[in-house]
């Protein structure tokens, strides 16, 4: 009886883990971002399925924050990502929201 109930207890928990949607946008690790007066470049780290389309850039006043809207869901070997996005930013400094890291590898 014990055991056919952990049996029960354990598929039930298994079907709760595969039914749990990913949040609809979280925040991303940028890698060395750069600032000019038209556009954002930066990387991220992928695990395959990554494009600039998956993310988006929100500017409120001085600050910038790059949002995901679409999780990575394959399982290949993280690999860098750079990405660039448009924007005017012109010559005011800004704060970026995210986490920031930087690297001294190549990044291509």
């Amino acid at each position: 009886m014990i055991k056919k109930l952990m049996t029960l207890l354990s598929a039930i928990s298994v079907c709760a883990c595969a039914t749990q949607q990913p949040k609809a946008t979280s925040e991303a690790v940028l890698f060395n971002p750069v600032i000019n007066a038209s556009s954002m470049e930066l990387s991220v780290l992928s695990n395959g399925c990554t494009s600039a389309n998956d993310f988006y850039l929100k500017v409120s006043g001085d600050e910038v924050e790059l949002r995901r809207i679409k999780e990575d869901v394959c399982r290949a070997a993280p690999g860098w990502l750079r990405l660039s996005f448009e924007y005017p930013f012109g010559d005011k400094p800004y704060r970026i929201k995210n986490r920031v890291r930087f690297n001294n590898r190549i990044l291509r």
